[in-house]
Order: C-alpha cells, then sequence, then structure tokens
C-alpha cells in the first residue's frame, strides 16, 4: 500500500543528513522505523512497561455487561485439574516444521508472529483439564473446544482491562482469540498446533514441546508431554490468582527457561543471544535488526520483513518472561537487560 505525504523542508533535510549519514539505508527504511517507532509508543504507555501489582478487585464489568467476579476462572483453576494423566513423547526436532526449513537446531527460532507465552500456557491448561481419563483427543475436537474456552478467557479480561484503562502494555489478553473467525483460526494454528501436510507440526504449542499430534486409524490425536504437564500443573496469576494483570508468574517463566535450554534449543539460543546484544549497547530495533541480519540473514535466507518479524517476537517473548524492559528514548523505543536478564546472562 502506497501513502503520499508532505513533509516540511527542515524535516527534509533532517531525514537527509541521517541517509547521508549512513543511518539508514534508504528512506523507505526511515520511514519504516518512523512508523514502527510511534506504532510502538501508541500501543505500550509507558506505565505498561514496569510490574503493575491492581488494587483488589471486589467485582468487575465487562464491555458486554458480564460481571468478574473472584473465581470466574475457577473453571480452568489447578484445583478442578484431575490428578491422574498420561503423558505421550514430545516431539523431536526433525518433526516440527523447522525440519523443512534446513535450518540448524540452534538457529531455528520460533516465528515472530508467537509474540506471547500467556496463550499457549491457557491452551496447555486446557488441554490438560481435557484429559482427564484418556492419553489423548481428536486434535478438531481439542481446537475447537480450546478456541471457545480461550475465547471466553479473552473477553473476562479484556472487560476489566477496558473497565481499568488498560493501555496494550498492561494487557495480558492479547494473543487470546475473539469470536471472529480470522481471530480464532489464528489462535488454532499459531498459538495451538497443526499438523501439516507433509506430516510436520506447526504452531507454539508443539515448537515448545508441550503436546504432539500423531495418527490414528486415519485421525489426527492429540496428547500433552511431560513438559507441558508440568507446565499446566504451575499456579498462573489470571487462571488460579485472580490477578488479571500479570501473565505469568515467576516460577512459570523459571520453569520455561529451564525447559527450553533442555528442549527448545533455537528458542533458548535466541534469548541468550539477543541478551547479549541488547547487554552490549545494541539497545534499539535498527541495532538488532541489523545484528539479527548479520547472524541469521544468510541461515534463514531472510527478508528486512522476517528479520523485523523475528526480532519483534523474540523480544516481545523476553519481555513477558521479564528478561528484558523497555523505555522511552524521545520517540524511540530502547531495550535494557533486566536483573533477571543479566543473571542468565552470568550462567
Amino acid at each position: 500500500m502506497k501513502y503520499l505525504i508532505d513533509i516540511a523542508p527542515k524535516q527534509a533535510q533532517t531525514i537527509q543528513k541521517y541517509l547521508d549519514n549512513g543511518n539508514y539505508t534508504s528512506l523507505s527504511q526511515f520511514v519504516s522505523t518512523a512508523i514502527e517507532n510511534q506504532l510502538s509508543l501508541e500501543e505500550n504507555d509507558m506505565e505498561g512497561m514496569v510490574a503493575y501489582k491492581p488494587e483488589t478487585l471486589n467485582k468487575t464489568i465487562s464491555n458486554t455487561g458480564a460481571v468478574i467476579v473472584p473465581g470466574s476462572f475457577e473453571k480452568y483453576s489447578l484445583k478442578n485439574i484431575p490428578e491422574y494423566n498420561e503423558v505421550i513423547n514430545a516431539p523431536e526436532f526433525k518433526n516440527l516444521v523447522f525440519a523443512s526449513q534446513n535450518i540448524p537446531e540452534d538457529q531455528a527460532w520460533i516465528w515472530g508472529q508467537i509474540n506471547k507465552i500467556f496463550p499457549v500456557k491457557v491452551g496447555v491448561r486446557i488441554l490438560h483439564q481435557l484429559l482427564a481419563t484418556r492419553q489423548s483427543i481428536e486434535l478438531n475436537e481439542f481446537l475447537d473446544i480450546v478456541a471457545k474456552e480461550a475465547t471466553n478467557i479473552a473477553e473476562m479480561l479484556r472487560g476489566h482491562e477496558t473497565k481499568n484503562g488498560r493501555m496494550r502494555g498492561e494487557k495480558t489478553s492479547p494473543g487470546l482469540p475473539s469470536a471472529d473467525e480470522k481471530s480464532q483460526s489464528r489462535y488454532k494454528f499459531q498459538f495451538m498446533v497443526y499438523l501439516r501436510k507433509d506430516g510436520l507440526m506447526d504452531g507454539a504449542m508443539s515448537l515448545m514441546k508441550f503436546c504432539s499430534v500423531y495418527e490414528e486409524r486415519k485421525k489426527q490425536m492429540i496428547g500433552i508431554t511431560e513438559a507441558g504437564l508440568k507446565f499446566s500443573a504451575i499456579s498462573n496469576p489470571v487462571l488460579d490468582e485472580n490477578d488479571f494483570d500479570l501473565s505469568l508468574g515467576k516460577e512459570e517463566s523459571l520453569f520455561y527457561i529451564n525447559h527450553i535450554k533442555e528442549n527448545v534449543k533455537g528458542e533458548y539460543a535466541a534469548i541468550k543471544w539477543m541478551l547479549e546484544k541488547v547487554n552490549t549497547e545494541k539497545t534499539t530495533r535498527e541495532l538488532l535488526n541489523t545484528e539479527i541480519e548479520k547472524t541469521y540473514g544468510k541461515v534463514w535466507s531472510a527478508t528486512d520483513a522476517i528479520i523485523n518479524t523475528q526480532r519483534a517476537g523474540i523480544t516481545a517473548r523476553m519481555f513477558e518472561l521479564g528478561l528484558i524492559e523497555k523505555e522511552k528514548d524521545g520517540i524511540y523505543v530502547k531495550y535494557r537487560v533486566s536483573e533477571i536478564g543479566k543473571k542468565l546472562i552470568s550462567k
């Protein structure tokens, strides 16, 4: 899509100075960077970039008139999860979509549009609940159920966020689906799992090895892995503690980091690599994109758009895990390594 805009002569001269200095390779890159920075500022209020503990609520009125009271998430809480569970083997790297891309395991980053872990946690918890007395469930049945249940959770969260004026950076609902068909499909096939025609698994829940899919009597079945079971069994602020402003707890974050270190090598390598770059003053989107292009551009055969998406996704997941923080520098957003992130670097 093309837009025609007018800019002041002084602004044009300043932009040209930055182009002449080599700060940007083209006017298009400058404009794209400016747009991305402004969108980030619009979506991420500074107060949403720091830890926030809400006031105790007796009830919240959603934007649809539904009442959220303590215990509204009881259906999804640990106390209603059965103790009996039978796990299945986690998928191997060769069973995942990465295998079709000819990328080494430790260089295979999870796709950047998977920018939150909480939507995956919701899916894992619902799968855990569904497997009360069985090892697996038909995949399509699970996907239909999980989309409906995740939409209910999202609706309650969005009601809370609307009433309390939460900005995007403060919200826990992003990534969860709405009733819109496209949103439902995005959640199912991006954050959950599907089996491609070539037999490879895609979707965050399988790429993170919390579930696996297999064929049985011409039916696609899904089961939970040992890691998925353990991740589900950790208390979550939203689902178990009625804290609607924190998507992951410290124990969940620590489990995720330890899990990927052992089992999802590309995700762990991406986090470590990104922490080291930010810690050496590569603190802006532009600098990080440049570093990604240098290291992974040829490996991924990546365009600028892919590099930008991958950088955005990994930094968003790291922010949710508490490994990095964000701050505004004029119209720009800068990253910095958190105290938790520094401990991870030192290991």
